[in-house]
C-alpha cells in the first residue's frame, strides 16, 4: 500500500515539533528520522509548495541525496550531522512555521469577514433563502491513493459545474467553499450553497444530489456528509443555533445563526486543518 500523503505530512509536522521539545536525543532518533526522510523522498514533488516546517525535510533530502536510498548509510550521515545540529535546523523552521500560521490565521480572518459581508447582502436582498451545507471528503480506504493534485483537480471540476449552473446548481445565487486537511478526515472541503427560497425548499435533497455529483467526479472514491441530516439538525435546533436550511430575512435570530454557521467554513482557530502542501503557491483553498 502506498503512503497516505495527507496523514504522512501531518506526522512529519508533529514529529518536528516533538523533537524541538526534547532536551535529550530520543531513543532510536536516527532510525526514525531516516525512515521518515526515505518515505518523504518517495512522495516529494519539487513542483509542489510545502507548508512551514516541512521545508526542513526538503533541505535534508537534498543535502543527503547521495545516501537517501540506503537507510544504513543515511543513518551514518545523520549521526555525522548530529542531533544538536538537526534539532537546531528543526527549531529554525518551527519559528518560521509559527509565523506562517499567524499569517494563515490573518488570511482566514479576512476570508471570514468577506464571506459574512457577501451573505449579509444576500439575506438583505431576498425575503428567504435556502442555505445548503455539506462536507466533501475521500473514503478512508482510498486515502493512500489521493494526493493534493487529485483534490485540486476534483475541486476544479466541481467549481466549473457550479459556475456553469450545471444540473442541481441551476438557480444558485451564492456559494462558498474551503479546503482543509485533517488527521482523520484527510483532504476535505466544506461547501456552502445558497438558493432562492421561493424556488428551492428541500435542502437535504439538494445536498444529497451534490454528494452524488462529488461521487461521480471522484469516481466513487469520494463521500459526503449531509449537514441536513435530521439528527444533526436537531442538535443545533435544541440549542437555538440552527443556521442552515430556510432562512427568512425578517427573522433576525435565523439570520444571525446563519452568519455564525457560515463562519465555520474558514474559522481561523482551526489552525491544525491547514493544507500542508499545495500543487503551487497560488493554489486556491477558499472561494
Amino acid at each position: 500500500m502506498g503512503i497516505n500523503e495527507s496523514e504522512f505530512l501531518i506526522e512529519i509536522e508533529n514529529y518536528i515539533s516533538s523533537i524541538c521539545d526534547c532536551k535529550l536525543k530520543p531513543r532510536n532518533f536516527y532510525n526514525k528520522l531516516s525512515k521518515l526522510l526515505i518515505d518523504f523522498n518517495s512522495i516529494y514533488n519539487p513542483d509542489y509548495s510545502y507548508f512551514g516546517c516541512i521545508e526542513v525535510f526538503i533541505e535534508l533530502i537534498y543535502k543527503l541525496h547521495d545516501w537517501i536510498d540506503c537507510q544504513a548509510e543515511l543513518i551514518k550521515q545523520l549521526e555525522i550531522l548530529s542531533f544538536v545540529d538537526i534539532k537546531f535546523r528543526f527549531e529554525f523552521y518551527i519559528t518560521r512555521h509559527k509565523r506562517k500560521l499567524r499569517d494563515h490565521r490573518y488570511s482566514e480572518n479576512e476570508n471570514t469577514e468577506r464571506l459574512v459581508r457577501r451573505m449579509r447582502k444576500v439575506s438583505n436582498r431576498y425575503s428567504r433563502i435556502l442555505v445548503v451545507r455539506l462536507d466533501l471528503a475521500y473514503k478512508k480506504q482510498y486515502h493512500h491513493l489521493i494526493d493534493v493534485a487529485d483534490l485540486d483537480n476534483d475541486m476544479r471540476i466541481l467549481r466549473q459545474r457550479i459556475n456553469n449552473q450545471d444540473r442541481i446548481f441551476s438557480g444558485l445565487i451564492e456559494y462558498a467553499w474551503a479546503l482543509e486537511q485533517g488527521v482523520k478526515k484527510g483532504y476535505h472541503c466544506h461547501l456552502l450553497l445558497v438558493y432562492r427560497g421561493h424556488e428551492h425548499k428541500n435542502a437535504y435533497g439538494i445536498a444529497k444530489r451534490v454528494g452524488d455529483v462529488w461521487a461521480e467526479i471522484t469516481e466513487c472514491q469520494g463521500y459526503y456528509f449531509n449537514c441536513h441530516d435530521l439528527d444533526y439538525l436537531n442538535q443545533f435546533e435544541k440549542m437555538g443555533r440552527l443556521g442552515i436550511g430556510m432562512i427568512y430575512r425578517d427573522d433576525a435570530g435565523q439570520v444571525d445563526n446563519m452568519l455564525t454557521t457560515i463562519q465555520y467554513l474558514v474559522r481561523p482557530e482551526k489552525e491544525q486543518q491547514h493544507l500542508r502542501v499545495k500543487v503551487c503557491k497560488r493554489m486556491r483553498t477558499f472561494g
